[in-house]
């Protein structure tokens, strides 16, 4: 466990030597997202159909999910990509840290930084749907209390999502085009900025049934309309992360042996 501590501790004092660089980044995606995504498409969506729903009780919540999900997936990859770049990984691993100390220092890290980053995007999220809607968004303290546990599966799955994609890919462009990838999945392939109503009927059958993306946005959705939680998305969800982590491992250890 005092292994583990270290290096948490050792990713935030990296992360606080560009803290100013990393806070304008956390703000700023957020941000930008709404600007470019969110605000154009308020226009166009005045009212999802079936529900009577503002589209700004759908864009907020979308927000809120897409910038910390892509945030955990993003966490993950960066650092072990930094370690191995840089030849660190070899010298940490040659310690008293193995590498399910390693990998845990890492999604424990992820989970408290896409935390951090899910509190600034509903700060920034609420604040600019009062200046951007006629109406706002009305949100109870209990609601963004149930926001910030229902969010956690989310966290798990797209970290642990995180540490499984880094063993594939390392170099920066790579990277960069895999993240717009799964960006382009969370936000329009999954039926979060979009709502489903105007999806394909067959496309939009698919995603409601299969695609664990949506089912864990659609748990914000149920929260802002007070009703219950799918505890099956929970428990399905925390089950992929486990498989992730440990395929993770397995892949890992594989590579390592080739090399």
């Amino acid at each position: 466990m005092r292994n583990i501590l270290v290096l948490i501790n050792r990713n935030f004092l990296i992360l606080y030597k560009n803290i100013s660089t990393n806070l304008f980044l956390y703000f700023l995606f957020p941000l930008f997202t709404y600007l470019i995504i969110v605000s154009p498409l308020a226009n166009v969506f005045t009212m999802i159909m079936k529900s009577g729903m503002s589209y700004t009780y759908h864009s907020v919540p979308a927000l809120i999910f897409v910038c910390t999900s892509m945030l955990s997936l993003i966490i993950p990859m960066t650092i072990i990509r930094r370690d191995k770049n840089n030849n660190l990984l070899p010298y940490i691993l040659s310690t008293t840290v193995d590498y399910n100390m390693y990998f845990l220092s890492i999604l424990i890290f992820a989970v408290i930084c896409a935390f951090f980053e899910f509190i600034i995007s509903m700060f920034l999220a609420i604040q600019l749907s009062d200046s951007g809607s006629l109406v706002g968004l009305i949100i109870s303290f209990n609601q963004i209390f149930y926001f910030s546990i229902a969010i956690l599966p989310a966290i798990l799955f797209f970290a642990t999502l995180g540490l499984l994609l880094s063993n594939f890919f390392i170099k920066s462009e790579t990277m960069v085009l895999i993240l717009f990838f799964f960006f382009l999945i969370i936000s329009f392939g999954s039926a979060t900025f979009i709502p489903i109503d105007h999806y394909n009927e067959s496309f939009s059958i698919i995603i409601e049934k299969y695609n664990i993306i949506n089912h864990l946005y659609n748990m914000l959705i149920s929260i802002l309309k007070n009703s219950n939680v799918k505890i099956g998305t929970i428990i399905i969800s925390l089950i992929i992360s486990i498989f992730f982590y440990f395929l993770n491992i397995i892949i890992f250890l594989k590579t390592d042996k080739i090399k």
